[in-house]
């Protein structure tokens, strides 16, 4: 009996088709594994900067509000907020938890926030909080122009508390001191916006 030998020279056509199809398969699984991953970190770090910056502004808003110091006879002392002429939202009072920005050591500080249209930022509809702070015995603040102290803020309020009310406007030299301040931001987030919220008891 004559055993007849087949031998083969390559891969037929069906056998490389075959083979280019699983390829393009996994290397689209493994593509698409790597899109998600990057993307998750993307927003992890988008997300950690929005709370980092957050946090900071609490924190030296809270320290500041805790540090309030308003007296009814001395007119060089105040507590105001709300919004401005121009609608933007602001808060004003004098503390003293001041900053070397202040100036004198040891004196009162009258610092003052206000949210501006931010004109430098490629993103539409953001708005940049600038921040102002001299002694009592310095330059009024209506001749000064401050600082920028964080860009990006798609909104920002405050809301003053006293006796059961929330209040939009506050006026110390109307209304006194009020017990609490909420205030509220809002940053970006890659394409979505993260909402922020906290309250900070004021001395009465």
């Amino acid at each position: 009996m004559t055993a007849t030998l087949r031998t083969q020279n390559g891969f037929t056509l069906l056998e490389v088709l075959v083979a280019v199809t699983v390829t393009v398969l996994l290397m689209t699984a493994v593509y698409g594994v790597f899109t998600s991953v990057s993307g998750a970190k993307q927003r992890l770090e988008s997300e950690g900067e929005s709370y980092h910056q957050t946090r900071v502004l609490y924190d030296r808003l809270g320290r500041e509000l805790r540090g309030t110091y308003w007296r009814q006879a001395n007119s060089q002392t105040r507590f105001m907020g709300g919004r401005t002429r121009d609608n933007y939202t602001f808060v004003e009072l004098t503390t003293t938890a001041g900053t070397p920005f202040g100036g004198r050591r040891g004196a009162i500080s009258v610092v003052r926030y206000e949210l501006r249209p931010d004109t430098e930022a490629e993103e539409p509809d953001t708005w940049v909080l600038m921040r102002d702070e001299y002694t009592t015995f310095d330059v009024p603040v209506q001749e000064r122009e401050g600082y920028p102290l964080a860009r990006g803020i798609r909104e920002m309020t405050f809301r003053f508390y006293k006796n059961g009310q929330w209040e939009d406007e506050w006026d110390a030299s109307r209304d006194g001191l009020p017990q609490m301040v909420e205030v509220s931001i809002t940053m970006p987030s890659g394409e979505q916006s993260v909402p922020f919220r906290s309250t900070f008891d004021v001395p009465q």
